[in-house]
Order: structure tokens, then sequence, then C-alpha cells
């Protein structure tokens, strides 16, 4: 741990474990709060609808069929946007109780409080530093996730594809 240099290691590492622990606590509240099947299914509806609506646009519709037709995209953006916000009531409040009461908790109470972290940028503090890795963790996760999802969503439509040719 090269990049650690004021601050002892062995406080990095704890501040590193409490991220890695929130970041896969709170990726486990999310997946349990909003239901990653339904996501994709409305998102292929989503999809299809705005595929149909750029035929719609370039084949001359009449502004009515248009209107008609975004209406009946909305309920699906709502129900998408539901689903994302009840995750973050969640995870937000439990970020702002580790970042502003528990960290500054463990730091007095350690003695470490007016250290600080030469990572990425010099004289990083310890909240700071947490909040790097929490971010970077969430990042690489995001990807995994995303191609995870990917992936289930093509399972997904091939078997919806192998049924409706039965």
């Amino acid at each position: 741990m090269i990049l650690l240099t004021t601050l002892p290691t062995n406080i990095a590492v704890i501040i590193v474990v409490i991220a890695m622990v929130y970041a896969l606590g709170t990726f486990t509240l999310q997946r349990k709060l909003s239901n990653p099947k339904k996501a994709r299914e409305i998102q292929r509806k989503m999809k299809a609808h705005s595929k149909i609506l750029n035929e719609m646009t370039k084949n001359g519709a009449s502004r009515e069929q248009i209107m008609q037709k975004q209406s009946e995209i909305m309920p699906l953006m709502t129900e998408s946007m539901k689903n994302q916000m009840k995750s973050a009531i969640v995870v937000l409040p439990i970020f702002l109780i580790i970042y502003s009461v528990a960290l500054p908790y463990f730091a007095s109470s350690m003695g470490f409080v007016k250290d600080t972290i030469n990572f990425v940028f010099p004289n990083m503090t310890y909240q700071s530093f947490f909040f790097s890795i929490t971010f970077i963790i969430g990042i690489i996760m995001t990807a995994f996730i995303l191609i995870y999802d990917r992936k289930k969503s093509k399972e997904e439509m091939r078997l919806e594809a192998n049924l409706q040719s039965q």
C-alpha cells in the first residue's frame, strides 16, 4: 500500500472493508427492492414503443397519433422511475449515516481524525477516501451488473422467441 502514506495502513484497509461491505449490502438491497426481471421487461416494452414512435415520425403520422403513442409510454416510464427511486430512498440514508456518523465516530475513537491519505489526490481525508473507494467499487459493480443483465435479457428474449415459434 504505497499510496497510503500518512494514514496508517490498517485504518485504510478498515475503511476499504467498510466501503466494500456498504457497496455489497446496498447492491443486495437494490436487487431485492427492484425486480430486475420486471425492469428488463419494462425496458423491452419501452424500446419497442420507441421504435414504433420513430417509424411513425418517419412515415409522417399525425401529431395526435404520435401523442397517443407517447401516452402509452408514460406509465412504463413512471413504473421504471418508481423502482429506481424506491432503492435510492433506502440506500442514500445508509450512505449518509456511514459517512456522517459512523466514520467520524470511528475516526475519533481510533484517533485519526486529522490524518490524511495520499491516494489519487494528496491530503485526502478519511471521508473522502471512503467516498472514493465506494464510488470506484460502485462503478465496477455497475459494469458487471450491466453485463449480467444484458446477458439475462438476451436469454429471456431467446426463450420468448422459442416459445412463440412453437
